[in-house]
Order: C-alpha cells, then structure tokens, then sequence
C-alpha cells in the first residue's frame, strides 16, 4: 500500500526504533541485547527508556523457543507483543517470535493452524469458547472505545437520547459482535430494542466508508475506527465505557503447546503484562508504543496516523500483572445465577456479559454455555505460573 509523502517520512525515522523486529507480520526478534545498550541496540524516541532488565526477572529458556502469535492489527490486545519484541524482551528471553496477522477474530479461530497461541476481542472470544477447545490463558484489554456515533447536522445530534428518533433509524454495525452488544444496551436505556431500527451489516472499517458515503444515520465502531470517525466530524453519542459494559480481550492457546511447553506461554503472558507495564511508566514510552502502533498499521495498511495512534495507547486498558493475576484467581457465583456447578473465575464473569447477550439474540445456546464452564476452557494455570515465576 502506498504511503503518503509524511508517512514516508516518519517510517524513515522510525528506521532505527523498528530494526528487524517490525518485518509486518512476518517475522520478528529485536537485535542481541548489549549489556551497555540495554533496548538491544534499538534507538528510543525522546523521552522513553528501555527496561533496565529486559527478561523482567523471568528465566531466559536454555534452549532456543519459538512462538507463533495471532495478531489482531489495528487492537492494542495484540501490541505488547511487539513492543516486547522491538524492545529485545524476547531476543533476552531467548526466544524468537513469528507473527501472523488478522483483523477479525473468527478468521483468526478458523486459521488455528497457524499460531500457538492468539488474541482477540469478545466476539471472536465467544466463537473460540463455543465452537474450539482452545484454552483462553488471559485477557490483555477491555474495550471502552467501542462507540456509537451519529452525523453532526441530524437530529439524532441534538437529541441523542430521544427514543422517537431512533424508532426506525438505519444503523450501520458488524452483526454478531460486541459493536451490536453496546446498540441493543443503549436502545435498552431508552425502551427499545434491536427489532426498532434497521440494521446494516458492515465490518469495522467498511462501515465507516459507507457511513462516510452516506449510509445509514448511526454508525457503531471501535478501536483506531472510532477515533477516524471522530476526526471525520461524526458525534460520539456514548460507548462502551459510558455504558459500562468494557468488554474483555482475550488470549487463547492451542492444547498442544499447553501440554508440550506451558512455561513458553507463561513467558509470553508474563512479558505481554509487564510491557504494558512498561508503556504506562512514562509519557516518553507511551509515546514510543504509539510510534510502534504506527508504524505497523502503516506495514499493514491500516488506517492510522499519528493522533489516532496517540490516542489508541492512551485508550488501551489492559491489566497490570498484578490485576491479570486476579482477574484469573478471584472467585464469585456466576452474576446471572444460571451456572450452579462452582463459583466462577472474575474473568469468567466478564466474558459472560457479552456471551450471555449472544444467546440472548440467539448467536449461542446456554448448553454451550455450560459447556464452555464445565470444560473449564478460562484456564487459570497459566495465571498461577506466573504469580510464581514473579515471586508472587
């Protein structure tokens, strides 16, 4: 895809930060780390600073490892990933990362084959946890900025919560996602349903080229495509985390690597947590991940630019080590008291929030509800392997 002239410019000077570890998704694997360079030869933007111990107290394998990741372009769930990597975190840890790239998690679930393990948002978590035995290992972001938007000249602008306006309103949204979950919640707040409007089915980012051509009165979207939208002039009305229900992120990994090499996907969970750690220290890293972001959506011809990638970071939620840890070992009964077999994972609890609306539309049946709990598939030894191999 071809750059613009600035974009050309920035990718030059980000020619140092990105070495070997930004080959798209094709490859990876920061330089070998120089004990007097820690960042591993890599040349940081002003202001951020390496890791001053790039294994983060974990125990570099003897052997060399390889991982093959699903990565979700354009989601901040994907990027510790490679920020670990350009930053020489894995190259320390003595192993060697290789990515495959998806923009929808369902492609991402039936192309399997190809990774060890692979992170997505909440609809390709649901199509992962009803139709696979995949082991989901962690969550590494909730989704605030899954947003509902409306053109700035209508009358749903001026008066976004009037139901009589949005009685027959043509609404342009990926069918069978968490983008159709926050739709029915905020038609909910004001006495409707789905069933009131009329619905156009559009991925994420062709919905905003046919809302920007003119169709429909309301576009729901997320991540990178909701801020394009509101740099477009379209009025965000409410989203995700104004509704609050942020929805979680997760990670899966295959059963075979779960058996044959956990401690391999302990490493990787533990230095996605600790790098998003990492961003959060300064402004000077912040800024840096988002330079990263940047520069791989233009690889990967994603729609982006600087702002929007600002923005992105500082929209990313993902938790801390210490909260990842919880979320995987804090119990409570199932919040809509359907499930009586055990108490449930925190994390179990969050994925039903938008798994429940799911069956509730008709997408997934409470057997595969049940199923999905009984098989106990939200694994939390992944999790305990971690508290230990930090000391916690």
């Amino acid at each position: 895809m071809k750059r613009t002239h600035a974009k050309r410019l920035l990718a030059l000077l980000l020619s140092l930060v990105m070495v070997f570890a930004l080959a798209a998704c094709t490859g990876g694997g920061g330089e070998a780390t120089d004990p007097d360079n820690p960042a591993g030869g890599v040349e940081l933007v002003d202001g951020a600073t390496a890791p001053e111990d790039l294994t983060y107290g974990l125990t570099p394998f003897e052997e060399r490892q390889t991982l093959r990741i699903g990565f979700f372009t354009g989601s901040p769930l994907s990027y510790a990933f490679l920020f670990a990597d350009n930053l020489g975190v894995f190259n320390a840890l003595n192993i060697d990362v290789e990515y495959v790239c998806f923009t929808g998690g369902p492609a991402m679930m039936e192309a399997n084959s190809e990774w060890d393990i692979a992170s997505c948002g909440l609809g390709g978590v649901c199509t992962a946890l009803a139709g696979y035995d995949f082991a989901l290992v962690d969550v590494t972001d909730y989704e605030e900025n899954m947003a509902i938007f409306v053109r700035p000249d209508s009358d749903l602008a001026k008066d976004p919560t009037n139901p009589d306006l949005w009685k027959g309103a043509t609404v342009v949204y990926p069918a069978g996602t968490t983008g159709q979950a926050v739709l029915a919640q905020y038609l909910e707040t004001m006495g409707l349903a789905l069933s009131d409007v009329e619905s156009v089915n559009m991925d994420n980012a062709n919905g905003l080229t046919g809302f920007n051509g003119g169709t429909g009165d309301a576009l729901v979207c997320w991540n990178a495509i909701a801020l394009s939208a509101e740099d477009a002039g379209f009025v965000r009305v409410t989203d995700s985390g104004q509704l609050d229900l942020p929805f979680p992120c997760c990670t899966f990994a295959q059963p075979s690597i779960m058996e044959s090499n956990p401690e391999l996907i302990a490493t990787a969970v533990a230095v996605f947590h600790k790098t998003y750690e990492w961003v959060t220290e300064s402004e000077g890293n912040a800024a840096q991940a988002a330079a990263w972001y940047l520069a791989h959506c233009d690889e990967e011809g994603f729609l982006c630019d600087e702002s929007i990638a600002q923005r992105t970071i500082e929209w990313w939620r993902c938790p801390t080590t210490e909260e990842y840890i919880a979320l995987f070992t804090t119990t409570k009964p199932d919040d809509a008291g359907k499930y009586t077999s055990r108490d449930l994972l925190q994390i179990e609890n969050d994925i039903l929030s938008g798994f429940d609306f799911f069956v509730s539309v008709g997408s997934y049946t409470d057997e595969q509800r049940t199923q999905f709990l009984d098989g106990q598939q939200v694994d939390n030894s992944i999790a305990l392997a971690v508290k230990d191999m930090l000391g916690g």
